[in-house]
């Protein structure tokens, strides 16, 4: 059993540092301290400040979520490697990722849709290619079928070929190099060739 002696308040405005039997004991957001009802002068026992820094540490993963998410959507894997890479034990970000989804914050089926819209625009890639990333970013299987219906991998492959032709103008070998480049955005030999021929008829 203690007595909280001092809360004082750090230049974090959000933030208190809590003081025990005269020595600092922990740094607390506010909201904590208002969820357990915290004062000087208030007896805490070891258990209970036991689960105010479980509370805690709960808060901080969702603060730290909260800005990773304000750069750009997420997948849930995305969120968890990072917040295991902070220190976070699994737990905490299970339940973090849990409550996050449940308020519609992170959202694999949105995100695999953002990320081919985003891809189709800056760089066209194939079903195959698209496929490949969405799986290490963690969209599962259905997720990942559902999004892949949304791309025309026709049009895309005919973008990055004239995109290749542009860039390979006037060098030897030219279609082989094309071929190869739609190659490694992941379109189907069969379907890059056909591209390739009804633009290089047109010019």
């Amino acid at each position: 059993m203690g007595k909280i002696t001092k809360i004082e308040e750090q230049k974090r405005k959000s933030r208190v540092n809590l003081y025990i039997d005269g020595e600092f004991s922990c740094g607390l957001y506010k909201d904590t301290v208002v969820k357990y009802h915290l004062y000087k002068g208030k007896e805490i026992t070891k258990a209970e400040l036991s689960s105010i820094q479980e509370f805690e540490e709960l808060v901080r993963a969702k603060e730290k979520t909260r800005n990773y998410l304000s750069y750009r959507p997420r997948s849930k894997r995305e969120v968890q490697v990072y917040l295991k890479d902070k220190g976070f034990n699994k737990d905490v970000f299970e339940e973090v990722t849990r409550d996050f989804e449940e308020a519609g914050l992170i959202n694999d089926q949105r995100f695999a849709e953002m990320w081919v819209i985003d891809r189709n625009r800056r760089n066209p890639k194939g079903h195959f290619a698209l496929r490949m990333e969405l799986k290490q970013k963690g969209i599962n299987n259905a997720d990942i079928e559902k999004t892949l219906k949304l791309v025309d991998e026709r049009e895309n492959a005919r973008r990055a070929a004239e995109k290749a032709i542009k860039k390979y103008r006037g060098k030897d070998k030219k279609e082989r190099k094309i071929l190869a480049y739609l190659a490694r955005r992941g379109f189907p030999s069969l379907l890059a060739r056909e591209v390739l021929e009804e633009i290089l008829r047109g010019e």
